[in-house]
């Protein structure tokens, strides 16, 4: 068996290169392509003229640096969350995942609303932010509250939420590498999606509610597809049991995807998954071959400070250099800077502490006379 550096390297790296893909996306993308929806979040005037030449350089068919990126985060953590539910019981487990996803959540989310405030004196539109859709984002339960995002990002941290919810509730069998509950669960479902509504006709159950829960739950069965390569990586599996076990919970995955309310996304962004999920594979395949790459590595570091600060942030720091005369590729690379100073002292500051400080809440207590 490989040692933890040696999985950490692995997955520290992927995760790197989904954040970058995530930049490349929102940054290079969506910032021209959804102009209507950056300008209404970051209070300014719609952009205006030809999108930069990045885009089209930038462009592969059937290929979305978004999905992609996302896939990618969404397996490291089906990979790695066993190593620490291995370790604890369920409740000190979610105490230290939650700790671990909430403070660095809220603070780059209040550091974002005073830059998105001053975006809006800047171009002198009025600013407002209701108090209970504040409160959703910041709970990240936006979605199952039917309230709108406030930084279009936070619905991959929902989904985290649900993930080590069910991991905790799945512990048993999670540490014993048993794939039936894991697979029923993922069936459960399947089910739900393909019921919903006929079955709660007449039930005084918000539909906003169920279909955002059924399009969480759907990549909460894809996360667990990380799981699997957990338990090849630990010697639980076989190659051909990891094989059967990725090709049951893809093929659900995917079929629950057109019963969900990204439906419209069919077949282009699910496709992305599986480029996701082909990457992920390799990459685990050549693990032994990785080594460090400090520009790659101090990314992949503060990678989650980067996620949660990047996108409303970097849309009006591109926004506003352009509009004092910064070309675009500039922007973007004046944008980037700022971006990982914020992330990097986001990390050293409030990442990092809540971190330790979880860990040492859930840190088992030495019995008497016992040597540490």
């Amino acid at each position: 068996m490989q040692r933890a550096t040696d999985r950490a390297l692995f997955a520290n790296q992927l995760r790197g290169l989904a954040v970058v893909a995530v930049l490349i996306v929102h940054w290079c993308g969506v910032y021209w392509v959804g102009r209507d929806t950056v300008a209404s979040y970051i209070y300014a005037p719609v952009v205006e003229g030809p999108a930069s030449k990045l885009l089209l350089w930038l462009t592969i068919p059937t290929f979305n640096y978004g999905p992609f990126g996302v896939s990618l985060f969404f397996l490291i953590s089906g990979f790695v969350i066993p190593f620490s539910l291995n370790r604890l019981a369920p409740g000190p487990f979610l105490v230290a995942r939650l700790l671990r996803i909430y403070p660095t959540y809220i603070v780059a989310s209040l550091v974002m609303l005073v830059l998105v405030y001053l975006s809006s004196r800047y171009w002198g539109q009025s600013f407002s932010m209701p108090l209970d859709r504040l409160l959703a984002n910041l709970l990240l339960i936006q979605g199952n509250a039917s309230a709108p995002s406030i930084d279009l990002v936070n619905w991959t941290l929902s989904i985290e939420i649900k993930f080590y919810l069910i991991a905790a509730l799945l512990h048993r069998s999670i540490r014993s590498g048993n794939v039936y509950p894991i697979v029923l669960f993922s069936t459960l479902v399947l089910v739900g999606c393909e019921a919903f509504p006929d079955w709660m006709s007449g039930w005084a159950v918000p539909l906003g509610l169920i279909e955002s829960l059924k399009t969480e739950l759907m990549c909460v069965i894809f996360m667990f597809v990380g799981t699997g390569f957990y338990h090849h990586y630990t010697g639980t599996y076989t190659s051909r049991q990891l094989a059967a076990y990725v090709a049951i919970l893809l093929t659900l995955f995917l079929v629950c995807w057109p019963h969900t309310q990204w439906l419209a996304q069919m077949p282009y962004v699910p496709l992305n998954y599986v480029y996701g999920l082909a990457v992920f594979t390799v990459s685990y395949a050549l693990r032994r071959h990785f080594r460090p790459i400090k520009p790659l590595d101090f990314i992949a570091d503060i990678s989650y400070s980067i996620y949660v600060l990047h996108s409303i942030i970097g849309y009006l720091s591109i926004r506003v250099l352009m509009d004092r005369g910064v070309p675009f590729p500039g922007a973007v690379l004046l944008t980037l800077v700022f971006v990982l100073v914020m992330a990097y002292g986001l990390h050293r500051f409030v990442e990092v502490p809540t971190m330790r400080w979880g860990k040492h809440l859930v840190r088992k207590p030495v019995a008497p006379g016992t040597t540490v």
